[in-house]
This record gives C-alpha cells, sequence and structure tokens, in this order.
C-alpha cells in the first residue's frame, strides 16, 4: 500500500528549514516593490552567501568584461531571478553537504549543479520562458538524497555504495528500503521552503514526467533530460541507462525527436564545459 505525503513527513521528522536570509531573498525578489537596495540590505548580512554571489557573478557562466565587486553591481548586472537561483544554490549545498562530505555526498552535489546548468541550456534552447527555474529544478531534482542521507545515513550509504557498485537505479531500492523514495522526500522539502509548485511537480516527477500536473509537465521533462545528460557525461551516482524511460516521456512532452535531441544535446555539453567554473567555485 503506498504511503501517504502525510506518513512520509512523519516518516522523515523535521524537515531541514530554508535559511533565514535565503527565506528573506525569496521574499524580497517576488515582492514588485523591491529594489536592488533591498536585496542588497539582506544579502549583506550573510558574508558568506555574499561572496559567494561575487564569485559566481565573475565565473565564465555569465561572461562579464569588468570584474564584480560589490552586491549592488552583482544584483544589478545578473537581476533578481539570477539572484534568487544563486541563493538557492548556496542554501541547497548546505544541504548536500551536512554531515561528514565524502565521495557520495561530493557526487551528489556535483550532479545537481551539473544538472541545473544543463536545465538551464535545455531551457533556452527549447525557448522555455522561465530559464532560472529551470536551473532551480535541476539543482533541487535529487535534494531528497541528501536528505535521506542526513536521516538514516548508514543505510542510506549502503544503498548508494550498491548503486554506485553495481550502476543499478535507486528508486526501487528506496521504495523496498525505506516504503519511500528521494523523489517524494524532494518534494516534501521544496513544499516545506515553499517554492513554486511548478518546482515541487519538477522534483516528485524528474524519473517520470508524464505524471506531472499537465502545467507543470514542461519543467519535469526538461529536469528529466538533464538529469540522464550528467550521467551520461559519468557526473554523479547510476546508470543513465535507467533513466531511458523519463527522458522517453520527456521527448513526447517536448515533441522532440531522437534527431533533434541529439542536436539540442550538443548545445547543452557546450554549455556544460563553459561553465564548469561555476561547478568549481560552488
Amino acid at each position: 500500500m503506498p504511503i501517504t505525503p502525510q506518513e512520509l513527513i512523519a516518516n522523515l521528522g523535521d524537515l531541514p528549514p530554508l535559511p533565514q536570509v535565503a527565506s528573506q531573498v525569496l521574499r524580497v525578489s517576488a515582492d514588485p516593490d523591491a529594489n536592488a537596495e533591498d536585496l542588497r540590505k539582506v544579502i549583506a548580512m550573510d558574508q558568506a552567501l555574499t561572496s559567494q554571489i561575487l564569485k559566481i557573478s565573475n565565473s565564465a557562466m555569465f561572461g562579464m568584461v569588468r570584474e564584480v565587486t560589490t552586491l549592488t553591481q552583482a544584483i544589478m548586472t545578473l537581476g533578481f531571478s539570477t539572484i534568487k537561483s544563486v541563493v538557492i544554490a548556496s542554501s541547497a549545498k548546505n544541504l548536500y553537504h551536512r554531515g561528514t562530505v565524502g565521495l557520495q555526498e561530493r557526487l551528489i552535489w556535483e550532479h545537481a549543479l551539473v544538472s541545473a546548468i544543463a536545465s538551464r541550456a535545455f531551457a533556452k534552447s527549447l525557448r522555455f520562458a522561465r530559464v532560472e527555474e529551470a536551473f532551480i529544478g535541476g539543482l533541487m531534482h535529487d535534494i531528497g538524497k541528501s536528505v535521506l542521507g542526513v536521516k538514516f545515513p548508514e543505510r542510506y550509504g549502503t544503498l548508494l555504495r550498491t548503486v554506485y557498485n553495481e550502476q543499478g537505479g535507486c528508486l526501487q531500492l528506496e521504495l523496498d528500503t525505506f516504503g519511500f523514495d528521494h523523489a517524494m522526500v524532494g518534494e516534501a522539502l521544496v513544499s516545506r521552503w515553499n517554492l513554486a509548485s511548478s518546482l515541487q511537480s519538477a522534483v516528485r516527477w524528474h524519473h517520470d514526467p508524464l505524471h506531472a500536473p499537465e502545467e507543470h509537465q514542461e519543467l519535469a521533462a526538461i529536469v528529466a533530460l538533464s538529469n540522464q545528460l550528467a550521467l551520461e557525461e559519468k557526473i554523479g551516482i547510476g546508470d543513465p541507462r535507467h533513466l531511458e524511460d523519463a527522458s522517453s516521456q520527456a521527448m513526447e512532452i517536448l515533441k522532440l525527436s531522437s534527431e533533434a535531441l541529439a542536436g539540442i544535446k550538443e548545445g547543452v555539453r557546450a554549455a556544460i564545459e563553459q561553465d564548469k567554473s561555476m561547478v568549481a567555485e560552488f
């Protein structure tokens, strides 16, 4: 009998909250009357976050001609939407890196970041209007793995080692072990963080995008393709062949032929190569 969302959260216990500064940044960036100074005041309260934003602003990803040296410059140059993505990325990294950071944790984080870069590139190529939302969807799609690693370090560590050594799929193993999988856990966290319902759907259904609500299927499909591409590039834990069904669903949703997808993937791979500096900065 499937576990209910209420039982899922009860079994997980308390989910990590979104850091206070990140929560305030999301609130300010969503306010149509807010300006760059309002955002600067919030971000400036967190030295680590300020440093992260300046590093990312000067990464090859954004191709700045001049060095960005102040928060105001960064906000004006990148815009509220991109700043929001960087803030969520910084918050997500803290969760991905909670506890002891070993090979598994690093692989999951690098996979998340490369999936985010790929999602952004897919979104641009497909003319998906919400490019930064695609970035966040890619970044957060496997956040449930980190929650499981924090909540059940020994059992989940053993499970990931099995996936890593046998290059299998993890969803069924998670269901057999816990009664829920990382996509369900990730959805619970993203919901707790009050992120958009479209992001909740992308996280929940990135292995099965046709089951996402129709209005959110395109985003879930983009994240599904990015997830597989990152594994094809050997970044992450698992065999990309286990994601072929999800990618077939994504192609159906996005009305992509195999030839069209292959052409788009070349551009996405080029974007990943160009943006590797962002992975290094994080």
